[in-house]
């Protein structure tokens, strides 16, 4: 448990944002809309102020000035915001299309062109229609005291004045601003926030013998190894990151992802995490693209004609971390080649680490499960009707194209299909030609739409492919408005910044404990645990897990349990906000209160404080993903993408065939992974890391102990003993965990671990 009582260095003062922010006492927690709404900033001819007048033709001298056109931003709606700063000529203007020749810079507009390019750049931004690029200089963020809304960046717009002739803006125009932003939360990632947790460097031994076994054509290296030195690999180094994200219909969005945050708001985290290894600079890049009404092909020209005005940044940059989402995905991964292939002329080194971080990968398609309604032996016609119906659902309000583009997505599950031939295509260069290239999968358990094994695209095999589980503790049953109940610690705090570790409930270890054992193995090249993990996926499906889903009972029983919670804190006492400067008030100074504060003013007053919780939002997502790209060793041997193409996962979990399918795996699972040599040791059961902060990242150093390593099997047994154990007092919440439980009853059968162990390995 750490706390830190004093401010952090370069941060705002507490006392600064309680007055500068809005927070209303109980009695005033919702603003005067009419005054608020007076208060809105227009882009004026005067943001032009201060730009030179001679043409500066390198992309460092405009990353000087962008950092001079900071403006104060206000709390509208990104859309309304945009739609007041053109209003002046309307979204019907006939005036004569301002072309910009390539090669002229902004600083070589007058008033009038400058304002002309900035409303045409606006009004697409606002419709979607149109791939943009933003720039930003992120070095040092964390000393920053800028809220999100107060920097100022360059933008291209693809199709507009600009697409040649990037200009500064005051912020990101395509921001949803609040009042403030808390960050709570209680989550876990498996197998593990540090590579360094579970890999180890690799001996002389191990080195001559994989020479050996590849000079015979036999299988060697089937994971990473970590690096003899993991400290100071970014200090004093240019870091260049790239963020992509598609846009999706919204109904869309909140069946599948429930929602997903801007490429800008990707960066700016990533940048955070980055910002702890101390690199001297730190450049960022953050498309947004339309593949929602655009083919990839289309949307992937668009991207590369932006990225020529950022050409420069390249240059001698000494890394290159990308960032995508969903079906964002399999554009990154052609970007990331095509800027690779193309590095000669880009001017970096070809020895340079590149990591990519794909969360909710599209990699492998989707299907649809719909626990309420399979049938017990559902026949293929009746599989077909439920895939039907929930399609339906999914694009319920998506026009013709649109449907036609979105749909493509689902042909990613078969590997043979044109749309995921050309993923494997570029990600078999990425792998095979660039040395040190990392690509990072990250996704939720517990979802109401992908399966685990899905996001994680599990038929893709390679060594320098590494994946981790995000585990959500309010799907554990964790509920932080009650925080007494989980053992947090209800110590004094000055500002808001705490982090501990609290116990995953007893009855529901046996989750995480079990898909923590088979992600290890998979991170460590033993693709023979593919099939079971495929089998498993489906049962951690719901619509429960997501609020936009699920059913309307359990929505109503959610809303009457938070009305109460809130009539509690209404009938409290009005909170005191007098304190010292740069302190919390007496009223939320302690840890349950500022809980309770936040997540009141969240219910309450979403516009004056919003609490973030979500995968987006987690600064181990971040930080796991750096370090698996720069603190493990490449392969000593090339090795080409390798697909499985297996076919264990079932069309329903309640299919009798399926679920004797089911069993066993599970056999087979136990008996193979008892074999396993090696394996770390963690500790067990692994807790749930719960953290308060604001706009900085928390970051927990990580080191590589060598004896956690047992050169026997004495861990994998230990492992499947935890399995076993978990198993008894397991009690989960959903349709499919319920009749997984059931399908796994042959571990009650058992009163001591040993006999289940005999009866299955003979020993």
């Amino acid at each position: 448990m750490n706390e830190e009582p004093s401010v952090t260095e370069g941060q705002a003062g507490w006392r600064l944002w309680w007055n500068s922010r809005g927070i209303k006492t109980q009695q005033q927690d919702c603003p005067n809309q009419d005054a608020h709404d007076t208060t809105n900033t227009e882009v004026a001819s005067s943001n032009a102020a201060g730009v030179t007048e001679t043409a500066l033709n390198n992309t460092q001298d405009v990353k000087n000035e962008s950092h001079n056109a900071d403006q104060t931003a206000d709390n509208k709606s990104w859309y309304a915001n945009l739609m007041s700063k053109v209003s002046s000529i309307g979204l019907g203007n006939h005036e004569d299309a301002f072309i910009i020749e390539a090669g002229i810079h902004y600083s070589q507009l007058n008033e009038v062109q400058l304002r002309r390019v900035k409303e045409d750049s606006l009004q697409k931004v606002a419709r979607r229609a149109n791939s943009w690029c933003w720039f930003e200089d992120l070095t040092a963020i964390n000393d920053n005291s800028k809220s999100w809304l107060q920097r100022s960046g360059l933008i291209s717009v693809q199709g507009t004045s600009s697409e040649h002739c990037p200009f500064p803006l005051e912020h990101y125009p395509a921001i949803t601003a609040t009042g403030y932003e808390v960050y709570l939360q209680d989550s876990l990632i498996m197998p593990s926030r540090s590579p360094l947790d579970i890999l180890h460097t690799q001996s002389l031994k191990s080195k001559v013998a994989a020479a050996v076994k590849s000079y015979y054509n036999f299988p060697s290296e089937k994971h990473l190894y970590l690096k003899e030195n993991t400290d100071g690999l970014l200090r004093s180094k240019n870091v260049l990151i790239i963020s992509v994200v598609g846009s999706l219909p919204d109904k869309y969005e909140k069946f599948s992802l429930g929602e997903q945050r801007s490429a800008y708001y990707l960066a700016r985290k990533l940048a955070q995490s980055v910002d702890h290894e101390v690199p001297s600079a730190i450049s960022s890049l953050s498309f947004e693209c339309p593949l929602d009404s655009k083919e990839l092909d289309t949307v992937l020209k668009e991207t590369i004609a932006l990225l020529d005005n950022w050409k420069d940044i390249f240059k001698d940059v000494s890394s290159i971390f990308f960032i995508g989402v969903y079906h964002s995905v399999p554009l990154v991964i052609s970007l990331a080649q095509y800027i690779l292939k193309n590095h000669d002329v880009l001017g970096f080194a070809a020895s340079i680490p590149v990591g990519l971080l794909a969360i909710e990968s599209i990699l492998q398609g989707y299907r649809f499960w719909d626990h309420s309604t399979d049938a017990i032996n559902s026949d293929e016609r009746s599989y077909q009707k439920i895939q039907q119906a929930r399609e339906k659902q999914l694009f319920q309000g998506v026009g013709k194209e649109e449907k036609e583009i979105l749909l493509k997505h689902r042909h990613y599950r078969k590997l043979d299909s044109e749309e995921s031939k050309l993923v494997q295509k570029n990600l078999d260069w990425l792998l095979y030609n660039w040395d040190s290239f990392r690509l990072n999968f990250c996704g939720k358990i517990y979802d109401n739409f992908m399966t685990a094994s899905q996001k994680l695209a599990i038929d893709y095999v390679h060594p320098k492919i590494l994946r981790n589980l995000w585990c959500d503790g309010r799907h554990l049953g964790c509920d932080l408005k009650h925080p007494d109940k989980w053992d947090i610690p209800d110590v004094d705090i000055k500002t808001p910044k705490f982090e501990c570790t609290i116990r995953i409930p007893g009855n529901r270890a046996f989750e995480i404990t079990l898909l923590n054992c088979l992600l290890l193995a998979l991170n460590l090249g033993y693709t023979e645990f593919v099939p079971i993990m495929k089998l498993l996926s489906p049962f951690f499906i719901s619509r429960s897990f997501n609020e936009n889903t699920m059913s309307p009972s359990l929505k109503k029983q959610k809303l009457s349990e938070m009305k109460t919670w809130l009539q509690e804190i209404d009938a409290k006492s009005r909170p005191d906000t007098e304190g010292p400067h740069d302190e919390l008030p007496k009223s939320v100074s302690t840890v349950h209160k500022f809980m309770e504060f936040a997540l009141y003013h969240n219910s309450r007053s979403p516009e004056v404080l919003k609490v973030h919780s979500e995968i987006y939002d987690d600064d181990t997502v971040y930080s796991a993903f750096i370090e698996n790209t720069i603190k493990t060793r490449s392969p000593l041997i090339k090795k080409h993408l390798r697909l499985l193409d297996d076919h264990s996962a079932p069309q329903s979990i309640l299919n009798a065939v399926n679920q004797f399918d089911l069993v066993w795996k599970f056999h087979e699972f136990i008996s193979d992974y008892a074999k396993l040599r090696n394996l770390p040791h963690q500790e067990h059961p692994e807790g749930l890391n719960f953290s308060i902060s604001l706009g900085y990242s928390l970051w927990q150093q990580s080191y590589a102990d060598p004896t956690m390593f047992q050169r026997n099997n004495q861990e994998a047994i230990c492992r499947l003993k935890q399995i076993w154990e978990s198993y008894q007092d397991w009690d989960p919440p959903t349709r499919g965990l319920k009749q997984l439980k059931n399908i796994l009853s042959v571990l009650s059968l058992y009163n001591e671990f040993s006999h289940l162990l005999q009866d299955i390995t003979g020993k």
